[in-house]
């Protein structure tokens, strides 16, 4: 008679389930990577303090000295292998706040610069609530402002306006 044909029952896979996929080993090795490029981006002084492996900390600081796209590249995979040798999640932690500390600092530029063009654009109820709040600044305030506008108005270079927001940057934040 013929062989017998071999089945298999789906509980002898279950096994390897437990193993993440190649695929989603390259997506976390691929992540690693970018957070080494991420933190090295943030400058020497914190690689330096951020308590890292020494190989890591060596690694992470030659990165800024290639050139050549490939080598970069490679030097970046094996950053990548290094990473996968400790807990990154101090890492994590320190380019996340990094991120946010500059969304922080880009939301409070955008907001000193709108404050400066509804001034220059002729806010004369924003120019006296900021007056009334800020006395010993409110001179110089309504000053820069006038001479904003005028420079706004005939064309010219804006020094005034530059010293405006300067002023407004400067003041603490209470509207």
């Amino acid at each position: 008679m013929g062989k017998k044909k071999t089945t298999y029952r789906p509980e002898e896979f279950d096994e390897f389930e437990d193993r993440p996929s190649r695929s989603q080993l390259k997506r976390d090795m691929t992540a690693l990577q970018q957070l080494g490029a991420d933190l090295a981006a943030l400058g020497d002084k914190v690689v330096k303090e951020a308590d890292l492996p020494p190989e890591v900390e060596k690694a992470l600081l030659l990165i800024k000295t290639m050139t050549k796209h490939e080598a970069k590249r490679r030097h970046m995979q094996y950053v990548g292998k290094l990473m996968r040798t400790f807990d990154t999640t101090h890492v994590s932690e320190l380019v996340e706040a990094a991120k946010l500390g500059h969304a922080v600092k880009t939301s409070e530029f955008k907001r000193v610069e709108s404050l400066r063009d509804r001034l220059v654009d002729g806010d004369d109820d924003l120019l006296q609530t900021l007056f009334d709040n800020h006395p010993d600044e409110g001179q110089k305030l309504r000053q820069l402002t006038l001479g904003a506008r005028r420079e706004n108005a005939n064309g010219k270079a804006p020094k005034d306006s530059r010293a405006l927001f300067r002023l407004l940057r400067s003041l603490p934040d209470e509207n």
